[in-house]
């Protein structure tokens, strides 16, 4: 089964070497491609899929960096919308990843001048809520659920990136929510 990541700095590994959730599903043994790009948007992921090839299940991970950029609810989630569209035209399963809250623990002190954290987590809330309500051509894995469920600010090295240690266990949890699927 061929898997395509598509995604921001989360499935890129920032801040870690590399070594994302989709890094340690990889080295489980799935054939994962990961066209992940730090600092990406929905508008470019949508630009970015048009000359994408055919995949038997498609992981996003995307929104985030539009809410820090003062991108509304509504922009995200149309964006998502077509991004799904486009991809249910090369086949496959999708699952969209709605994002966890960030963190104000170890929140680095140069995103507080110009991102409104508070502003972006209730975005963040209100994104994995309205997913999981119209998921019909795709389907929801919920960083967001897993957060409330799992203490996981230690692990944000920033406030928004995770460690080595938090990317194993979303691994686990991707995996786990994919499982009958892979």
């Amino acid at each position: 089964m061929r898997i395509c990541a598509l995604g921001d700095s989360i499935f890129e590994g920032y801040l870690v070497g590399g070594k994302s959730l989709i890094y340690y599903l990889s080295g489980k043994g799935y054939d994962i491609d990961n066209y992940s790009v730090n600092g990406l948007t929905t508008d470019e992921l949508l630009y970015t899929i048009n000359n994408l090839m055919s995949y038997d299940l498609y992981l996003v991970h995307i929104g985030l960096n539009d809410f820090f950029n003062g991108r509304s609810l509504e922009h995200v989630l149309n964006n998502i919308y077509k991004i799904i569209k486009k991809l249910k035209v090369l086949g496959g399963e999708i699952f969209v990843i709605s994002p966890y809250p960030t963190s104000f623990k170890n929140l680095d002190e140069a995103y507080e001048s110009f991102i409104n954290f508070s502003s972006v987590n209730k975005n963040i809330e209100n994104l994995d809520k309205i997913l999981k309500e119209k998921a019909e051509d795709f389907k929801v894995i919920s960083f967001f659920d897993y957060s409330k469920e799992n203490y996981i600010e230690e692990d944000l090295i920033d406030g928004i990136h995770p460690n080595i240690n938090l990317n194993k266990k979303l691994s686990n949890y991707v995996e786990e929510k994919l499982n009958g699927y892979i």
